[in-house]
């Protein structure tokens, strides 16, 4: 049996409860980790699982993969650092994981529609949409 095979039979063997405690779990290390997260393979990693499994669960849970889930958390970080904080975008770059603030400016310009420093000096009810509720 080929590995690829062995993690289509280890996927399906996952019933809805283990997916819902995996994706619980990967939901709290992306909200504590995002800033040292840089991909689905790094969360597998410190979660001790196959990435394939991990990002099945949360599809399954989120109805999204591990990877927009990341990035939608470190973008909502983000907006809430360039609001609430006086934190340089240098820093608030770093603490959502980009290593280069140029890098962050154009990937939160692609998720947000605006560039950072537009978005900072927009008045805050207009800027950050609250997600309420839990994923799961």
């Amino acid at each position: 049996m080929t590995t690829k095979e062995i993690t289509a039979t280890n996927s399906t063997n996952h019933n809805s409860k283990d997916d819902l405690l995996l994706a619980r779990y990967a939901r709290n290390c992306i909200e504590q980790h995002y800033g040292k997260l840089q991909s689905l393979s790094d969360l597998a990693a410190l979660l001790r699982t196959d990435p394939a499994i991990l990002d099945c669960a949360v599809q399954k849970m989120c109805g999204k993969n591990v990877v927009s889930l990341l990035a939608e958390t470190r973008f909502l970080a983000a907006q809430r650092l360039l609001v609430q904080s006086s934190l340089t975008l240098n820093e608030i770059s770093a603490a959502v994981g980009f290593e280069h603030t140029s890098e962050f400016a154009a990937a939160f310009h692609d998720y947000v529609g605006v560039n950072p420093w537009s978005f900072r000096q927009s008045p805050y009810h207009e800027i950050i949409h609250v997600i309420q509720g839990d994923m799961f």
